[in-house]
């Protein structure tokens, strides 16, 4: 599954995949497979910033790489979140946000943890960075499905005024 995770690799597939279904338009199999492609270019775009500032801002290393470990060390090194979990759980949180069937839709999400795994298991991240690039990559697709179809979800957040606090729904 680490492959998944190789960017020059994805990136252009997710590119490839949406600009078919844009000039076959009537190939029906491409309508969905276009859709993902244009998901998942936008997820990577909505979440590479915040995940490459994590990267950085956390400042741990890899396994075997520093004495230090997985100690954050801000702006000391650039391993602490798993670009490569981050990049294989995007097009498979993508998918699992497009499926209405719900097998599908669990499986999709339960295969998002494998690359990240993958780095886990080759000893190239700690746990801990592995999850925080998978963390990065479902936030983004979520947002990402957010905007698909607004009406459908509810929020609830913080409301501070000034002289109340409280919590909003919309």
């Amino acid at each position: 599954t680490k492959i998944l995770g190789e960017g020059q690799i994805t990136l252009p597939i997710f590119a490839g995949v949406w600009l078919a279904s844009e000039f076959l338009a009537d190939v029906p199999l491409l309508d969905v497979a276009g859709e993902w492609g244009e998901r998942s270019l936008r997820t990577f775009l909505v979440g590479a910033p915040p995940m490459l500032a994590m990267q950085y801002a956390t400042g741990a290393s890899r396994p075997d790489e520093s004495p230090s470990g997985s100690t954050w060390r801000p702006f000391q090194d650039s391993n602490g979140a798993s670009g490569h979990a981050f990049m294989g759980a995007v097009p498979l949180l993508t998918a699992a946000e497009m499926a209405d069937w719900w097998p599908a839709k669990i499986t999709f999400f339960a295969m998002s943890f494998l690359p990240g795994l993958s780095r886990v298991a080759d000893d190239d991240h700690y746990m801990s960075q592995a999850l925080l690039g998978w963390t990065m990559a479902y936030v983004a697709a979520a947002a990402v499905d957010r905007t698909q179809s607004p009406d459908k979800h509810l929020s609830i957040f913080p409301l501070v005024t000034g002289d109340q606090v409280g919590a909003a729904m919309e």
